[in-house]
């Protein structure tokens, strides 16, 4: 656990030295939450019953949650195998399980000191109303964070060059961002679009997101979502331990 613990403080400091990452993962949410919140602060969405702004916040969110979980996951390790690091670890008495330990341990605080800002901005600034428990809310955004980690360790797996990392990653996190239901419902988009949303882990996690902040349901309701995103961890995480190169 020490030496775990090590690997884990050390991951932070290379991620705070990181300006690129620092924007991404932090400032690049929080410009849309104060964007969306200065656009549609005070406007009502008369056919969902509440501000638009309360509408968009768990959509941004799930946003947060993707740019660190793919965009930054993966572009990060591929650029590191890319460079040897993996290869200089293994020269080490450091074990990968360590390695992937910290990777992750480290990237899921970061999805979380990103929630609380965003949740802080939205709550003081904006008047977004939270209604559900927030344990609930902190089980779904675990669960969520998993997920698009396991879906950036997968594509991680997959792309073989660091100049393909974020081509690569924009698209898929474009197509989960926009088909997703994040900033617009799902059924107005038309019938073979939304039938490719419904097998998004965004969509499922952007519903549970609002059934517990929005309408303060119990999480039990939302167990289609879990279910879901639950697999999603499932197979893309089986995917990358079968896949993921180290050189």
């Amino acid at each position: 656990m020490r030496v775990l613990g090590r690997q884990i403080h050390l991951e932070i400091k290379l991620f705070l030295r990181r300006k690129d990452d620092l924007f991404w993962t932090l400032a690049f949410p929080l410009f849309f939450m104060i964007l969306y919140g200065l656009i549609y602060g005070e406007i009502v969405w008369d056919e969902f019953g509440l501000r638009a702004i309360d509408y968009v916040t768990s959509g941004l969110l799930v946003m947060a949650l993707m740019v660190t979980g793919i965009m930054a996951t993966a572009t990060g390790l591929v650029e590191d195998r890319e460079k040897g690091i993996f290869r200089r670890f293994s020269l080490t008495p450091l074990k990968r399980h360590t390695i992937i330990g910290g990777q992750i341990i480290h990237r899921y605080l970061v999805m979380l000191v990103q929630t609380i800002i965003l949740l802080a901005i939205g709550v003081l600034i904006f008047d977004v109303q939270i209604s559900g428990n927030y344990f609930f809310l902190w089980i779904m955004v675990t669960l969520g964070a998993f997920c698009f980690l396991s879906i950036g360790f997968f594509l991680a797996s997959f792309i073989k060059s660091a100049r393909a990392a974020t081509p690569v990653c924009m698209i898929v996190f474009f197509v989960l961002l926009f088909l997703g239901g994040i900033f617009f419902p799902v059924a107005i988009m038309p019938n073979f679009i939304e039938f490719v949303s419904m097998v998004l882990p965004s969509t499922y996690l952007n519903d549970a997101f609002r059934l517990i902040m929005v309408e303060g349901e119990p999480i039990q309701v939302a167990w289609k979502e879990i279910l879901v995103v639950t697999g999603w961890i499932i197979v893309t995480l089986g995917l990358s331990i079968k896949f993921f190169k180290w050189e």
